[in-house]
């Protein structure tokens, strides 16, 4: 069985309308701001990003095999964790913890560890 995705409260609210009973006043102004970025077409949520483009926002179990295909299958190059993460946006999908996961994601790799970076002295 899969989770709730992150976006469930922003794409509740956009079909129906409906914030939950429970959310406090902050966070209900919170909600209906935030949906200005986003729109739902049946059946993915979208946002629009800062730069103008539209991607489709990615629940949780999706995430890590969109960032291993942009970080190290025959699309990467084992590139550091924003060079990933901007793959990933150039490829059309968004997720609020993008940029922490594709550099946690680069820290787990063990090629990249092997690589590293030539110092300044060599």
């Amino acid at each position: 069985m899969t989770g709730i995705p992150w976006f469930a409260d922003l794409a509740n609210y956009l079909v129906s309308g409906i914030v939950p009973n429970e959310f406090s006043s902050n966070r209900r102004k919170k909600l209906k701001r935030d949906c200005l970025d986003y729109y739902w077409d049946e059946p993915y949520l979208f946002r629009i990003c800062a730069d103008g483009v539209i991607r489709r926002c990615v629940p949780e179990e999706e995430q890590m095999g969109i960032i291993e295909a942009c970080h190290s299958l025959l699309y990467g190059d084992h590139h550091g964790g924003a060079r990933t993460a901007t793959k990933v946006l150039s490829c059309g999908f968004y997720w609020p913890t993008l940029y922490k996961d594709a550099s946690e994601l680069v820290k787990r790799c063990d090629e990249c560890q092997r690589a590293g970076g030539i110092s300044k002295k060599n």
